[in-house]
């Protein structure tokens, strides 16, 4: 995906939410997109800075004012356009904090208005919530399936005989519309660029590293701080990559019990429980904790509607003489029975 200025920064919705907000969700897009994105720290610290400084209408602690006005002059000077002719504005600098305030008000909206005078491109952001499942239709006719609590980002005019790429927070299943002589289709996440024409397949950015595992078609997988040629993945391939533990899982799996979410029903085939309580509380606001820890080394098979984990209790409770008690609205402990 192509890189955001500064002033891209303070007109995304999503970015202001992260920062006002402090959202949870968006704090996991932004992550991945700066891990995509390492040589943008500066953009985005300077673009929360502003914000921050809006929203409290004051700035940063005593010794810090200089910089941080020199930073804001600079963010003003960019966005006003010195190549079109455009003056800027200088504002006294005085020491009294309030006018500081003051000042980085004014800096956010010139910078503002600076972004919609010169017409700078804007992006697309998709959100869930939590419990949420979403299908969106890409210009070119590929659908996405957006899992609860995920996000999808592409620029705006995407697709049009430019790189088909998104930016993935989350879990997705991609149907790519094959396009003869089309960009091809990209799927950015901290961990990788997924490569592809026309094909079905899920990806996961959850729990530190990027699986993908693919129904049909091919793709390739270009490892981050990886050196070696793009792995060629092939139908009912399952492969996990994380970039900061640099660890690479590659089996064969039943592409179904990945991508099942996608109907709120979760399949699973020998998984540790350890392993269900996750993608349980992944896919729903519920948090599962058992007592005894080599419960989660036991296996499970079978079945859960996302709306009635009660059948994974039923089935736990009868298998492994356990019994399951509601500690608080959605928390749940597992315990041994006497």
């Amino acid at each position: 995906m192509s890189n955001f200025t500064t002033q891209d920064l303070l007109q995304h919705p999503g970015f202001r939410k992260w920062v006002l907000e402090q959202d949870e969700t968006e704090a996991v897009f932004w992550e991945t997109w700066l891990g995509s994105h390492p040589g943008q720290e500066g953009e985005l610290l300077e673009a929360k800075e502003i914000l921050l400084a809006l929203h409290n209408a004051q700035m940063p602690p005593s010794g810090a004012e200089e910089e941080t006005w020199t930073r804001i002059e600079d963010s003003i000077e960019s966005a006003a356009g010195r190549e079109d002719g455009a003056k800027v504005v200088q504002m006294p600098r005085a020491s009294n904090r309030r006018w500081m305030g003051y000042a980085a008000a004014v800096a956010v909206l010139v910078a503002a208005v600076s972004f919609w005078l010169f017409n700078r491109e804007e992006y697309v952001h998709y959100q869930t919530s939590r419990l949420e499942v979403r299908t969106i239709v890409l210009p070119d006719g590929s659908e996405v399936r957006l899992n609860g609590n995920s996000s999808l980002s592409l620029k705006a005019g995407w697709g049009k005989g430019k790189e088909r790429t998104v930016l993935l927070g989350g879990e997705a299943f991609f149907n790519i519309k094959q396009q003869p002589g089309a960009e091809p289709f990209i799927v950015l996440t901290n961990d990788m660029a997924v490569r592809v024409l026309g094909t079905s397949f899920n990806v996961n950015t959850r729990r530190g590293q990027t699986q993908v595992v693919l129904s049909n078609g091919k793709v390739q997988l270009e490892l981050k701080n990886k050196t070696s040629a793009p792995i060629t993945m092939q139908a009912g391939d399952m492969i996990a990559y994380s970039s900061m533990k640099d660890s690479l899982v590659n089996k064969q799996v039943n592409p179904e019990n990945y991508c099942s979410w996608r109907t709120k029903v979760l399949h699973f085939t020998d998984a540790p429980i350890r392993d269900v309580v996750r993608a349980l509380h992944e896919n729903t606001s519920v948090i599962i904790e058992p007592e005894d820890a080599g419960l989660g080394d036991q296996t499970f098979t079978g079945s859960i509607p996302l709306d009635d984990i009660g059948i994974f209790f039923k089935t736990i409770s009868r298998t492994f003489n356990v019994q399951i008690e509601e500690t608080e609205k959605n928390v749940y402990r597992i315990s041994r029975q006497n």
